[in-house]
This record gives structure tokens, sequence and C-alpha cells, in this order.
């Protein structure tokens, strides 16, 4: 056997297993970072406090924009004021406050989302 081959086989298995392990810590990055989501940036006056998906790629949102409180329908077009709540309606509304312990904190891991994707089948 010739070493070159020998070389270029095991060169070709690292860049599948750079690639393999870049798109791993791609995907823990984005859920860490976008969180699962709508969470509003530190000491930003715009925040999604709640979020309804109603159908493929449409959603109804509440957003708060300072102390007012917004209805916006969300789709592929764009953004559409539905209403603007209250104060009272507004007041109403309130981030889910994280539940203390060390479930709520840990992350899932790409390998567990990928056991519950395989459940589901």
């Amino acid at each position: 056997m010739d070493w070159s081959q020998v070389l270029s086989v095991l060169g070709l298995l690292a860049v599948v297993l750079l690639v393999l392990a870049g798109a791993y810590l791609f995907t823990r990055w984005t859920g860490l970072n976008l969180g699962g989501g709508f969470l509003a940036a530190r000491g930003s006056q715009l925040q999604v406090v709640d979020r309804v998906s109603t159908g493929r790629d449409q959603a109804v949102l509440v957003i708060k924009a300072g102390q007012r409180c917004l209805l916006l329908g969300s789709s592929p077009a764009g953004l559409t004021l539905l209403a603007e709540l209250t104060q009272e309606e507004g007041e109403n509304w309130s981030p889910p406050t994280p539940q203390e312990g060390p479930e709520q904190k840990r992350v899932p891991d790409f390998r567990a989302l990928m056991q519950r994707l395989k459940e589901k089948k």
C-alpha cells in the first residue's frame, strides 16, 4: 500500500471531522446566543414578550417598546400592527420568569436534540 494514499485518506477524514466539529460548535453557539430566541439585548428598550406561531412563517408577537405594548403580526411580507395594547393589558403580559435550578440553566446539546428528533419519527 502506498503511503500517499493512506495520507490522502487520513487528510480527507480529518477534513470531514473538522466540518462536523464546526457544525456542532456553530449549533451550540447559535443555541446559546440566539437562545432560543427572543430575548432583548441588555439595556435595550425593545423586547419580544410573547410569540405564538400561527402557521408556516407566520406568527403573532407581543412587543414591549419602552412603556408601550404592541400586538404585531409577522409574515414573510413583513410586520403588521394588529393592535396597541392598553396600559392594563400591557402589564398583564410579562416575560416568563426562568425557574432557578440546574435544569433550566443547562442548554440541551446537539446529541440530545437529535435523539428527540429520532424519537418523534
